[in-house]
């Protein structure tokens, strides 16, 4: 690939932090944006945007498509660096130049759920870690830790000593609250999911609810004090009480991943806690566990953060679907995709928006088209990924 170290982009409409620059050009140099000008053209190597929107590229906090990379069939599994290697080109594809990859620690009750295993998830993290210069795209990591998992500490613990792990979330599955409100709904989804019958699902539920009552709380106690020694920023999954938010901001979180009602939510952006939504959830219409629609939380104002959850290709769309439906101006719907994640994770000094001597991390996309399309990705100034479309 040649890397261009200078080159412009013109003809562009550059969506900057609080407002929109028509038909105007940024100037790059090294991988740093150096000049923002109207109607300024230079006389070096230039691609033109041909009226679209350039926007900065998005960082996704959360996103646990490197297991379905991982595993294409139950217990089906490719190799490590072709999965990581292949989710990279379509993290450029999907506009996205900062990836937190979200990486489980979880018991693994079932003997069935492999990739979310300590031993698996600690061997995907080294992979990433160790391939990251190679690849196209920021590859960061997001650990997720669920309370119950008390054997997990002492390896997060070192990997966080490594200064491997870039984000850390504390997650609780326990049936009773949470994301399964009532055991019926934990037991559809581990049947759906590792074909248990009654009697393993019975195991797994007293396992999960006695290791909850001993020593759960204090298990996400242990793993806030690391993270603040540290200086790893804490998050808090499916936060589904006022009482919840209370405790996690007592632990240090400053992110509340996918709160289950709208009170919640509300409580939490209202105490300084960055709100994240799903885009997924933003394209279906809802929740696929029937939870809260992400679209209402914007409306309400209370949704600080877009991430991809599962699926990288739904960011573009549900940023169209918000811009489209005029639910806010597109300055205000790129924070929520890059300035804001950016801001969350001390990252908006140098990226999450288009302003001079910031990296380069760049999209061209098409927004006004019946469906939105991501023309080309830049990550530090080069190009990782470019579009054509048939005449």
């Amino acid at each position: 690939m040649e890397i261009i170290n200078s080159f412009q982009i013109k003809n562009a409409n550059i969506v900057l932090e609080n407002e929109i620059l028509k038909n105007s050009s940024i100037y790059i140099e090294n991988g740093i944006i150096k000049e923002i000008e109207q109607n300024s053209y230079k006389d070096i190597n230039t691609i033109d945007a041909g009226g679209s929107y350039v926007l900065p590229g998005f960082i996704d906090l959360h996103c646990d498509a490197i297991e379905k990379e991982i595993e294409v069939r139950p217990n089906v599994h490719i190799p490590f660096d072709i999965a990581i290697t292949e989710l990279d080109k379509k993290m450029a594809m999907a506009g996205i130049t900062t990836i937190f990859h979200s990486i489980s620690f979880a018991e693994n009750f079932s003997n069935k759920a492999v990739l979310r295993t300590m031993s698996m998830a600690d061997k995907i993290i080294q992979k990433i870690k160790e391939m990251s210069e190679k690849l196209g795209v920021e590859n960061k990591i997001h650990l997720r830790y669920e309370i119950t998992y008390s054997e997990a500490i002492p390896i997060i613990e070192d990997l966080i000593k490594k200064s491997y792990i870039d984000l850390l979330s504390i997650m609780d599955h326990t049936p009773g609250q949470g994301q399964f409100k009532t055991l019926e709904q934990f037991k559809n989804y581990y049947q759906s999911h590792f074909k248990d019958n009654e009697h393993q699902l019975e195991v797994v539920i007293k396992n999960k609810q006695e290791s909850r009552e001993n020593y759960g709380l204090s298990n996400a106690k242990k793993i806030a004090d690391i993270c603040k020694s540290f200086g790893v920023p804490l998050a808090s999954h499916d936060d589904d009480t006022i009482e919840k938010i209370d405790f996690v901001r007592e632990c240090g979180a400053i992110i509340s991943e996918f709160p289950m009602s709208l009170e919640v939510a509300s409580y939490a952006h209202n105490n300084g806690i960055s709100v994240i939504v799903g885009s997924p959830n933003i394209v279906r219409g809802g929740s696929h566990n029937n939870n809260i629609k992400a679209i209402d939380v914007i409306k309400a104002g209370y949704a600080d953060i877009v991430c991809s959850d599962y699926i990288p290709s739904t960011l573009i769309y549900a940023f169209a679907k918000i811009y489209k439906e005029n639910i806010l101006s597109l300055p205000e719907i790129s924070k929520m995709f890059s300035l804001n994640p950016a801001k969350a994770i001390k990252l908006d000094k140098e990226t999450g928006k288009i302003e001079k001597n910031y990296k380069a991390n760049l999209i061209i996309v098409d927004l006004d088209s019946e469906l939105p399309r991501i023309q080309k990705t830049f990550v530090n100034g080069v190009e990782v990924y470019s579009s054509c479309t048939r005449k």
